[in-house]
């Protein structure tokens, strides 16, 4: 008896479904949900966030911030980022814990770019990854004008 008796084979891999796709480029709806503060391979610590995009419809998005890197230029710019992600959750400061973050909603403005890596058999794999262009303060798409408050008047 196999262990994988009922398991559906996909002989050709474009018949296989793709899953949750990528966010479009442009501005989404997004939510923290996890964070991570753990030590690097390198020995530095460096924080992890894990966005949610658009309530699920889109694949999360991670980030790393080497907040406390050795690398001066490298940190320089995780900080600048990490205050601009601080300020669109609407925070006026850093809060004492890395988990006040969890829950926090704001907008990405986002794009794709593809990225490559070698593969276990040493091949180059190529893929598309989605990147933080800009952090907003969250829209909140439930808040909609008065018809009379919309041009033309």
């Amino acid at each position: 008896m196999s262990d994988f008796g009922d398991i559906e084979f996909f002989d050709n891999l474009s018949e296989m479904p793709t899953g949750v796709p990528l966010a479009p480029e442009g501005e989404h709806n997004a939510k923290i949900i996890a964070t991570d503060k753990y030590k690097s391979q390198a020995g530095n610590w460096t924080l992890k966030v894990t966005f949610q995009i658009d309530g699920g419809k889109y694949k999360d998005h991670n980030e790393w911030y080497n907040l406390w890197g050795t690398h001066e230029e490298n940190k320089r710019i995780s900080t600048e980022m990490f205050t601009r992600l601080t300020k669109a959750c609407g925070l006026k400061k850093y809060p004492e814990e890395h988990g006040h973050f969890v829950g926090k909603k704001l907008s990405l403005d986002m794009y794709q770019k593809q990225d490559s890596f070698k593969g276990d058999n040493g091949e180059e794999v190529k893929m598309m990854k989605t990147k933080i262009k800009n952090y907003l303060l969250a829209v909140d798409s439930d808040m909609n004008p008065p018809p009379e408050a919309v041009p033309p008047f």
